[in-house]
C-alpha cells in the first residue's frame, strides 16, 4: 500500500534536497521527482551537484517511508564531462585513441563519486575545460556538446594539447617550470605520458636533459634555474637512500 499523500511528499522533498544541496535551478541542477505511470515508479533526477548516494542518504533521512523504491538519477552537463574527462586522465587513464563511447563510460565512473563536477575552479582549470568544450563542438556553434564527444576527444588527443595550443604560441596557458621542460625535453614514453596525462619529468630528468642541450632556449635556461633547490632536494634525497642502501648491506 502506498503511503500517505505519497506523490506531495515526495515532490516537497526534491525541492528540500535541491536548497539542502545548494543547487542552482537556473543551471538545472534542480532536483525534478517524475512519476512513470507504465512502471508504477517515482524518479528523483537531477544535473551534476551532490552523489547519488549523498542524495539518497539524506532523502532516507528525511523520509524513509516517502522514498521507499525511488529510482535516482543523475545526469552531467557539459562542463561536468569536461572536468571529469581531465581529471579522468590526469589519473591516469589508459586511452585508446578516440573512443567515445568507451571513453565516456569511464568517466562517468570516475564522476559517480564526485560532488559538484560541474564547477570548475577559476583560472586555468576552467580555461581548459572551456577550451576542451570549444574543440569538441568543433566550429558548429552548437549550444551543446555530446559527453562522448568531449570524453572521446581526451581520449584522442590526451591533454597537453589544452596548456599548448599547437601553432598558437600566444594561447599558452601558465606553465610550470617543470611542465615547460617536460614539454621541451620528454621523449619516447614521457613525451606519450605527456601528452596524455601531463606527467612531468622529474626535478632530476630536466635537470639533466638542460645540462646536456648546448642549444637550450633561454625559457627552458631559466625554468630549470628555478626548479635549483628541488634538484638539490632530488640529489640530497637520493643521497641518503644510497648511505641507508650501504649501510644495511
Amino acid at each position: 500500500m502506498a503511503p500517505k499523500n505519497r506523490s506531495a511528499r515526495i515532490r516537497k522533498l526534491a525541492s528540500a534536497l535541491s536548497e539542502q544541496f545548494k543547487l542552482e535551478h537556473g543551471k538545472r541542477e534542480w532536483i525534478q521527482a517524475e512519476y512513470d505511470d507504465r512502471r508504477a515508479e517515482w524518479t528523483l533526477s537531477w544535473t551534476d551537484g551532490p552523489t547519488v548516494a549523498q542524495v539518497t542518504r539524506a532523502a532516507r533521512a528525511a523520509d524513509k517511508e516517502a522514498v521507499e523504491g525511488v529510482r535516482y538519477e543523475r545526469h552531467y552537463s557539459q562542463r561536468a564531462y569536461a572536468l571529469g574527462a581531465i581529471g579522468w586522465a590526469l589519473a591516469g587513464a589508459d586511452q585508446l585513441g578516440g573512443n567515445g563511447w568507451w571513453a565516456t563510460s569511464r568517466v562517468e565512473e570516475h564522476l559517480a563519486k564526485v560532488k559538484n563536477p560541474g564547477r570548475p575552479k577559476p583560472g586555468r582549470e576552467t580555461d581548459m575545460v572551456e577550451r576542451l568544450i570549444t574543440a569538441a563542438d568543433n566550429g558548429r556553434g552548437r549550444n551543446w556538446v555530446e559527453g562522448s564527444e568531449i570524453c572521446g576527444l581526451v581520449d584522442k588527443r590526451g591533454l597537453s594539447w589544452l596548456l599548448i595550443p599547437a601553432g598558437k604560441p600566444d594561447e599558452r596557458l601558465p606553465l610550470t617550470p617543470l611542465e615547460v621542460l617536460t614539454a621541451h625535453y620528454a621523449q619516447g614514453e614521457k613525451q606519450r605520458a605527456w601528452r596524455e596525462r601531463l606527467t612531468l619529468l622529474t626535478e632530476l630528468e630536466a635537470f639533466a636533459a638542460v645540462q646536456a642541450d648546448p642549444e637550450a632556449p633561454a625559457e627552458a635556461v631559466a625554468a630549470v634555474l628555478e626548479l635549483v633547490p628541488d634538484v638539490h632536494a632530488a640529489i640530497d634525497a637520493a643521497v641518503a637512500d644510497l648511505h641507508a642502501r650501504a649501510s644495511s648491506s
